[in-house]
């Protein structure tokens, strides 16, 4: 990644007369993403750009942060960083990221900067033609690149075959429950059982994914089943607003899920849905679900709630969440999660899916339960 840091004492970016993005006393910067740039790339810049010191101490002499001085950053998308004049007077832009895989990375970073800091953070569009407008203080421009030392160790870990590239079986980071083991329920609207060390099939979903009517049906449904499969078919049907549908959203969520993976919890396959978000995840030592659950979806309820200018509740309240007792078990929610858009009928990027390390104990067949679960 390339970065053009402008210290300013205000700067704005504007598309068609609109506003998208302003800050005051902080940093400007002009980000350009190379083909070889991965999330860890990001990480190398984000770290770098709050930690920078180029602004004036008591002394007058740059040795504080962007961090130090409660400044706002300004991210504009620039592939023009990544122009070549080595022959001729027209710029080659071969070496930058084509724009349909540099969208999501772009998206990706402002979710990783948004979740590293407390500072503003605002942001142009990508692809725009945008009008940006700055007052540089100094001045003073920095030019940051990410060492190819980054970008070679990012690249070598990319590359890494997967479970799903080589139909290999994964070291699993799976324990099913133990009926003899002690273990809690907690009784809101829903069962929540826990037990220490559990692998977990959750399910969340935004507050106006399922209408009134069919949450009337689903109340007068008594009892309950364990596995709430029509429920499921009518978060498929798209109700509401879906919000995740927007590729810049849903990878905010994503971004929230990965951030804490193999600290506080490991997570296995996910899928980031238009309505609802279907994950397995493990949490680790002490860690309890429902602490996990809370702090993605309060911290994600503010980034794009922040992103959307919107205030006022995003997600329903409470999620479904299910012991996963067995591998057998393990297999259909894995399989579930997999086929669960091509079930609903999306498209390519209407949806987000991936997978952590809690994943399925042997490959998916042609005949399995993708988008079912059945049982």
């Amino acid at each position: 990644m390339k970065a053009v840091v402008q210290r300013v004492t205000r700067a704005a970016v504007r598309v068609d007369g609109q506003t998208l993005g302003a800050i005051e006393r902080g940093l400007l910067v002009l980000l350009g993403i190379g083909k070889s740039d991965t999330p860890a790339t990001s990480d190398w810049l984000i770290k770098k750009l709050l930690a920078l010191r180029i602004f004036p101490d008591a002394a007058g002499k740059m040795n504080r942060s962007v961090t130090d001085i409660s400044g706002g950053l300004l991210i504009v998308s620039q592939f023009t960083l990544y122009g070549v004049l080595e022959k001729g007077t027209r710029p080659s832009f071969s070496t930058a990221m084509p724009p349909a895989e540099a969208e999501p990375l772009y998206h990706d970073f402002m979710a990783r900067l948004r979740a590293a800091t407390r500072l503003p953070v605002a942001a142009g569009r990508f692809a725009a033609l945008m009008e940006v407008e700055l007052v540089n203080d100094g001045p003073v421009t920095i030019m940051l690149e990410t060492p190819q030392s980054v970008v070679g160790q990012a690249s070598r870990l990319s590359s890494l075959p997967t479970h799903h590239q080589t139909g290999e079986t994964p070291v699993p980071l799976f324990q099913p429950f133990d009926p003899h083991a002690p273990a809690t329920i907690a009784m809101r609207h829903l069962p929540h059982w826990e037990q220490a060390g559990c692998t977990f099939f959750v399910t969340f979903r935004l507050a106006d994914s399922v209408p009134a009517d069919l949450l009337c049906q689903w109340e007068a449904l008594q009892p309950k089943p364990e596995f709430p499969e029509q429920f499921y078919q009518w978060l498929d049907q798209g109700h509401g607003q879906c919000l995740l549908r927007q590729p810049a959203l849903a990878t905010m969520v994503e971004a929230a899920m990965l951030h804490f993976n193999g600290d506080r919890y490991f997570l296995g396959d996910y899928v980031i849905m238009p309505n609802h978000v279907h994950a397995l995840v493990t949490p680790c030592g002490a860690q309890e679900l429902s602490a996990i659950l809370h702090a993605w979806k309060s911290f994600t309820a503010k980034i794009v709630n922040h992103a959307l200018g919107l205030t006022g509740k995003l997600w329903q309240d409470e999620s479904f969440d299910h012991i996963v007792r067995d591998e057998h078990a393990l297999e259909k929610f894995s399989a579930y999660i997999r086929g669960n858009p091509q079930a609903a009928g999306l498209r390519i990027g209407e949806y987000r899916a991936g997978v952590g390390q809690a994943s399925c104990l042997s490959p998916l067949s042609e005949g399995g339960q993708a988008g079912r679960l059945s049982h």
